[in-house]
């Protein structure tokens, strides 16, 4: 047992300290994996099932200033990350679209990539509080296997983005996602404070642009894997593509379900 023990600590040693990247692994939330394992068992068991009894014999909570204080402040970092990685990073040509190997040089670049990847996770974070926001009106058909999986998935790949690969190629899932953000929020935003402006074909090109993401991820993840050239670390692919492709799978099954079955329903 004592070598069991023993093992595990020197493999856990390797994981967690020796193979993360030096520059990130003492950041908040970086530095070992407990916190956002129990901020995500948390966050599921809250939205799965203590959320839920507990709101069971009560009203729904009246969220409206705080909905749009938070989709305010969703907007504005998504705004930022996207102008910050588009002014230092890609209209610049510091880093290549195509193809972007890991710069492990100490610069003033790199220290504001790696500081922006950060922060990108750490948004994931805040974006559990969507779902949470949902239990705590009562929205509970919001609160489906997609939202849920989508929201678990991004934190678990964004810890692992900024402990092990916190700059290079990765980067620009961090750009597209917050653009799509940017949007997302300005829509759910409106949907509060102006309701009635709100289309239902609005929700439907959202949907479309969030799957428009996904394959335009697949793509930018899948073709380094048959580029030799690119010093990309190509396990990153292995663990970011299927992650991808499923949930590519489910926007689209959600898609279909909500915009063209019910469409004919209807007809």
């Amino acid at each position: 047992m004592g070598t069991l023990i023993k093992n595990i600590t020197v493999y856990y040693d390797i994981v967690n300290n020796e193979l993360a990247d030096h520059r990130t692994n003492k950041f908040i939330l970086v530095s070992s994996p407990l916190p956002i394992l129990m901020i995500t068992f948390l966050y599921h068991r809250f939205v799965r099932s203590w959320g839920p009894a507990f709101m069971a014999n009560r009203p729904p909570f009246q969220l409206k200033k705080l909905m749009i204080v938070y989709n305010i402040v969703q907007i504005c970092l998504s705004c930022f990350l996207v102008v910050e990685l588009l002014k230092w990073v890609y209209l610049p040509g510091y880093y290549n679209v195509w193809c972007q190997k890991m710069n492990y040089d100490d610069t003033p670049i790199e220290r504001r990539v790696i500081n922006r990847v950060w922060l990108y996770y750490f948004i994931k974070i805040v974006d559990l509080l969507d779902t949470v926001f949902f239990v705590l009106r009562k929205k509970f058909s919001h609160v489906s296997f997609l939202h849920v999986y989508h929201h678990l998935g991004m934190c678990l790949l964004g810890f692992i983005g900024t402990k092990y690969v916190p700059g290079g190629h990765g980067v620009m899932l961090g750009l597209i996602n917050s653009m799509v953000h940017a949007v997302m929020y300005t829509y759910y935003l409106i949907s509060i404070v102006r309701p009635q402006w709100v289309k239902r074909w609005w929700k439907k090109y959202i949907t479309q642009m969030q799957i428009l993401q996904f394959l335009l991820l697949i793509l930018h993840f899948g073709h380094i894997l048959f580029e030799p050239s690119c010093g990309y670390p190509k396990w990153v692919s292995f663990v970011f593509l299927p992650q991808n492709i499923f949930i590519l799978f489910l926007f689209i099954d959600f898609y279909i379900k909500e915009y063209i079955n019910k469409k004919k329903k209807g007809d």
